[in-house]
C-alpha cells in the first residue's frame, strides 16, 4: 500500500525555534523602547539590553529616557512656551508673537523710549534660537535685531557700533547680556522678556552715546 508522506528535512525544527526565538527578541526590544528603558548600543549599532550583550562587547549604555517628539523646543517643553508666553504678556503686551519660516519663534514689537529722544521708536525682533533655552553665547539663546533703526545701516554710517554681534548669516544683533548673567535652566531660563529688557537697557546706552551724553569708551566698557 502506498502511504503519502511529509518528509522533514534536517534542521527545520531549529531553524523555526531560532526564528521565534529572534522574534521574541524583537518584541521585548519593542516593548523596551516604548517604555524608554535602559538599553545598550554595539558598535555596530544594533540596540538591546545588558542580558544580551556579549561578554566583553563594547557597548554604550543609553539611559532611560525617550526620544524628543518634536525638533521646536515649544513643542518639547510647553511648560517653558507658557512661562514665555505669560512672562510676554506681563512686560510686553504689545509685542507680538511671529513664527519664522524656519520654525524658530519670534516676538516683534516697538520700544518708544521717548525720555531719551523725543519720538524715538525702535521696532525690535527677539529670535529664540532652536536650542533654546541655552546660555552658552552672549546674549543665551535669545537673539534681538533692530528692525528699524536698520543697524546694518547705521554701522555703514558711523562706523562699529559697541556691544553687538553678528549672527551666522552676517546680521547685526544686539549682544543683550553677557552669558554669565543669564541663567539656562528649566526654573531659570532665558526668556524673550529678559533679554528685551536688556536690549532697553543697550538701547538707553546708545541713545546716549548719540547724544554725546555717553563716550565711547563709556559705552563700551561693561560698567553699563
Amino acid at each position: 500500500m502506498n502511504r503519502t508522506r511529509i518528509v522533514i528535512t534536517n534542521g527545520s525544527l531549529a531553524i523555526d525555534a531560532a526564528e521565534e526565538a529572534a522574534a521574541q527578541r524583537r518584541r521585548e526590544l519593542r516593548e523596551k523602547l516604548l517604555r524608554g528603558e535602559e538599553v545598550v548600543v554595539t558598535q555596530q549599532g544594533e540596540v538591546t539590553d545588558r542580558n544580551h550583550k556579549k561578554p566583553n562587547e563594547t557597548a554604550i549604555t543609553v539611559p532611560e529616557g525617550k526620544l524628543a517628539s518634536n525638533f521646536y523646543w515649544y513643542e518639547r517643553d510647553t511648560d517653558l512656551y507658557r512661562e514665555e508666553v505669560t512672562a510676554m504678556q506681563r512686560f510686553f503686551p504689545n509685542f507680538k508673537q511671529v513664527k519664522i519660516s524656519d520654525g524658530r519663534l519670534s516676538w516683534e514689537g516697538i520700544l518708544s523710549p521717548r525720555n531719551l529722544k523725543p519720538g524715538a521708536r525702535w521696532f525690535l525682533q527677539a529670535v529664540y534660537e532652536h536650542n533654546h533655552p541655552n546660555n552658552t553665547t552672549y546674549g543665551g539663546s535669545i537673539k534681538v535685531y533692530s528692525i528699524s533703526p536698520d543697524l546694518q545701516d547705521v554701522t555703514q554710517s558711523i562706523g562699529a557700533i559697541p556691544h553687538t554681534l553678528r549672527d551666522s548669516t552676517g546680521q547685526i544683533y544686539i549682544c543683550t547680556a553677557r552669558k554669565e548673567d543669564f541663567r539656562a535652566s528649566y526654573d531659570h531660563s532665558t526668556s524673550a522678556a529678559s533679554a528685551l529688557a536688556w536690549a532697553a537697557k543697550w538701547i538707553a546706552a546708545f541713545e546716549l552715546w548719540m547724544a554725546g551724553d555717553l563716550t565711547t569708551s563709556e559705552f563700551s566698557s561693561h560698567s553699563i
